[in-house]
């Protein structure tokens, strides 16, 4: 899978605190709701912001997750989609 790369451009002014609004279109792409922890980064001379995954996709959990493909997985989900008969 060839990830497409859409550049958009919105201009943001730093906040006296240095604090921008991440665009809702952004955030709704992203999959990011309220309280949810990003993960910034430098690349080059570029501030990069992704959602951090902490929890399990389909349930929540946050403990022992399994990574699969990029998404976080509880033991729990996983032996439930073992016993699937598909």
């Amino acid at each position: 899978m060839v990830k497409k790369t859409i550049y958009t451009t919105v201009v943001r002014r730093l906040d006296p605190l240095g604090r921008i609004v991440l665009p809702k279109k952004y955030r709704k792409k992203c999959e990011m709701d309220i309280k949810d922890d990003v993960e910034m980064y430098l690349e080059g001379s570029a501030i990069c912001v992704k959602k951090y995954n902490t929890r399990c996709k389909l349930c929540g959990e946050t403990d022992n997750l399994i990574v699969f493909k990029g998404t976080n997985l509880c033991p729990a989900c996983v032996a439930g989609i073992k016993r699937l008969k598909v």
